[in-house]
This record gives structure tokens, C-alpha cells and sequence, in this order.
């Protein structure tokens, strides 16, 4: 062994097995010879031993990288690893990993360093991972965040109306989901069935937590919960392409956009309240963006409806998040209250873009801009393109309230 010398490229050389890990840390002299600076290895933990080979390699770069910290931090150096995934997951930003491989990667940003893989027939640190020390402490707080994320992950992506007790006895009694576990913990995809096939092309996302199947940070529903979960993202009748968008934020499973579509078309309410498509008109001159949430609103009325009431919506143009107000009358009197909570709420914004109806070209809305500072722009006379975000969220709107009355609620409550 040699002293570490800071004229010399370091390399570290990592291995793990399923109950050990080693750590070479070398150097490569000016002469192209190598000096071994120090050994690391430790076992690892029985939470540890039962991630994936691929997850079990990735913790060996990172507890190596962190354990020779005094050596490596802000320093250009590289990592050999007899693993040919490992070089993909940590050298390319864009690579779809799972939740742990995931919290790994962000354990290595501080670090300038690249991945190179060697054949494991070459790798001194092999050794150590194959030679365990049963007098080792297998107790290794600091390691817990890894664990402590996924856990977080799996416990609040679950939907609110499921419980995670439940996804779990259905993945239990799921037979394609148990086998799917068995290949995610012993990497055999070559031998498995047509069940399991359908998963292979996701394999490097796949990763198991607590009972659970996660792809990512999604979880990967049971087919006994397909339906349900399906029917809970659908219950506020938003349309084909804001149910797919708000199942994936969540959930995942084969056939998903099938079973929407599928769900949506055979949906009388959601049929007899959906729009014709408009014909291509001229392109818009756009707006610029703003550079932050409540510094532009746009504001405009829905209605009246048949009891004679109207909404009042304002969209901030940065989030599209919208506020919706009911009125019983469109004058300044009674538009101004509500547009003064609207504003304690959100922030004062710097411009309100409106149409020219009659309560915005009133005195004492002029006055009320002027109290509170922000600037009142109106758009285009009989030109309603020009407030196209308001516009555009009353489609939405009108949609939902005829959706209610048809289903015989109270719109009003829903």
C-alpha cells in the first residue's frame, strides 16, 4: 500500500455480492503503474442483502464514493465497476430508474466522477465481497434514507380512497405479480413466462418495497384494483386525457390507457357533455409568460344558468390554477368583494386581464385597481381569443357543471 498523492488520477474499484460489498481505492502513477491506497468493505444489512444485484452494485459506488470522502470530494476521478448497468445509471442524467436507484443518483451529484465498466474477472474488490467477517455490525444508520425514501414513496402514492394494506394483499394473491417479484429479486428474465414478459422492457424501473411493485416512483397495480383505481381517477368525468394524466402520476399497470379509453367512451354523461372539435383558426399572437404564480390573472364570467347565477373565475396565467366565485349579479357591487378575498388569498398581482363588460369599466372598479395597485388591462372588444386561459377553463367548467345536473346532483355542492 502507498500515501495518497494528489499529482496521481484516483480510481475507485467497486464490487458487491448478496451479503458483501468491497472498496479499492488506487491511484495510477505518472508511469502508468498502480498504487493500491486503501481497502474498504463492509456486510451488508438484511434489508440490504434483499435489493436487486443492480441496486446492491449502485449502493457499492455510492458507500464507497461517501467512505473515502476525505480522498475523493472536489476532485475529477472514476469508478470501476464490474457491472454494465451501473455505467448507465449514474452516467446518463436522462436513465429511468427506480425510486432507490433514483435517491442514489442524488447522493452523487456533489461528486465529479464516471462510471467505467471492466469485466469482473479483472476486479480485486471481487474478493472481499465473497469473504464475509460474521463479527461485523451490520449496523449502518446513516444508510437508512435510501430505505427511508422508497418507504415515503410507497406509503403516499397510494390513492387516497385505497389503502396500502390493500394494494398489498392484492399484489400477494396477483400470481403474475408474485412471479414478477421472484425475477426482480433473482435477475432470471431470460426464463421467465408470458405473464411476466410484458414487464421486460421496464425491467431497469422495476424494484419491490414492502409487498409492493414499483415502477419509479409509481406503483404497479394488482389487476383485482385495476378497475377501481381506473373508476376513482374518472369519478369527476375530466375527460380521456386528464384521467390517463392523473392515473400516472400514481399508478401503472399494462393496458392502462386501454382500460380509460375504454372507461370514458362507455361513459353516457361524459359523451353527452363532449364538444364537437372547432375547425383551425389563425394563430395567436401569445402573451409572454410571467415569471412567477400571482403576478398576472386572467377573469371572466360563466353564465348566467337557469337559476340566474354566474361564476366569477380568475386564473393566475403562471400555474393555471383557477378560483371560482358564484354571483347572482355581474355588477361592480358585487363582483369587487369577491375579487378583494380572490387577492387576500393569492397576492396582490401586478395586472388583471379582463374583458370589457360592464362592471370592469365602472368608476368604482377603476378606484379599487388604483387601491390596490395593480393594473387593468382590457383585451380586444368581441374578441374573446385575447383571454384565452379564462376562455378556455369555462370549456371545462360548463362541462362539469352540465355533467352534475344530468347525474341529478347539486352543482353547487360538487
Amino acid at each position: 500500500m502507498k500515501y495518497f498523492n494528489r499529482s496521481f488520477r484516483t480510481e475507485l474499484i467497486v464490487d458487491a455480492s448478496p451479503v458483501r460489498q468491497g472498496e479499492v481505492l488506487t491511484q495510477v502513477t505518472a508511469h502508468g503503474g498502480t498504487n493500491i491506497i486503501a481497502y474498504a468493505s463492509r456486510s451488508l444489512t438484511d434489508r440490504e442483502s434483499r435489493y436487486r444485484q443492480t441496486e446492491r452494485e449502485a449502493l457499492a459506488v455510492v458507500w464507497g464514493i461517501e467512505h473515502f470522502h476525505l480522498y475523493l470530494y472536489g476532485s475529477s476521478f472514476k469508478v470501476i465497476a464490474d457491472h454494465k448497468p451501473s455505467e448507465t445509471i449514474f452516467n446518463n442524467p436522462t436513465c429511468k430508474a427506480t425510486a432507490r436507484l433514483e435517491r442514489l443518483q442524488l447522493r452523487l451529484q456533489p461528486c465529479k466522477t464516471k462510471i467505467i465498466y471492466k469485466p469482473g474477472a479483472d476486479n480485486p474488490a471481487d474478493y472481499m465481497t465473497r469473504h464475509t467477517d460474521p463479527k461485523q455490525s451490520q449496523n449502518f444508520s446513516h444508510l437508512s434514507r435510501v430505505d427511508a425514501y422508497i418507504n415515503f414513496v410507497t406509503t403516499y402514492v397510494v390513492p387516497p380512497a385505497v389503502t396500502l394494506q390493500e394494494v398489498k394483499d392484492a399484489t400477494a394473491a396477483d400470481e403474475t405479480l408474485q412471479n414478477l417479484a421472484r425475477v426482480i429479486t433473482n435477475q432470471r428474465w431470460h426464463e421467465v413466462g408470458k405473464d411476466v414478459s410484458q414487464y421486460q422492457q421496464i425491467k431497469l424501473e422495476l424494484s419491490i418495497s414492502n409487498g409492493v411493485i414499483l415502477r419509479g416512483t409509481r406503483i404497479v397495480v394488482p389487476e383485482k384494483l385495476q378497475s377501481q383505481m381506473v373508476m376513482l381517477a374518472h369519478s369527476g368525468h375530466q375527460g380521456i386525457v386528464k384521467t390517463k394524466r392523473f392515473l400516472r402520476e400514481s399508478v401503472w399497470f399494462p393496458g392502462i390507457d386501454k382500460k380509460v379509453e375504454e372507461l370514458v367512451k362507455g361513459c353516457v354523461p361524459c359523451q353527452a357533455t363532449n364538444h364537437d372539435p372547432k375547425p383551425a383558426s389563425e394563430s395567436l399572437q401569445m402573451s409572454p409568460l410571467p415569471q412567477g404564480p400571482s403576478q398576472e390573472l386572467s377573469m371572466d364570467f360563466c353564465g348566467p344558468f337557469p337559476n340566474g347565477d354566474y361564476l366569477l373565475v380568475v386564473t393566475d396565467d403562471f400555474s393555471w390554477f383557477p378560483e371560482v366565485e358564484i354571483l347572482r349579479s355581474t355588477s361592480a357591487k358585487a363582483v369587487i368583494p369577491h375579487l378583494d378575498s380572490i387577492l387576500a388569498r393569492q397576492g396582490i398581482a401586478e395586472l388583471v386581464r379582463i374583458d370589457n363588460g360592464p362592471p370592469f369599466n365602472s368608476e368604482s372598479f377603476q378606484i379599487f385597481a388604483i387601491q390596490l395597485g395593480f393594473k387593468h388591462r382590457r383585451i380586444t372588444p368581441v374578441w374573446p381569443r385575447a383571454n384565452g386561459e379564462a376562455e378556455r377553463f369555462m370549456k371545462t367548467l360548463e362541462k362539469a357543471v352540465r355533467t352534475i345536473v344530468i347525474q341529478g346532483k347539486n352543482w353547487r355542492q360538487e
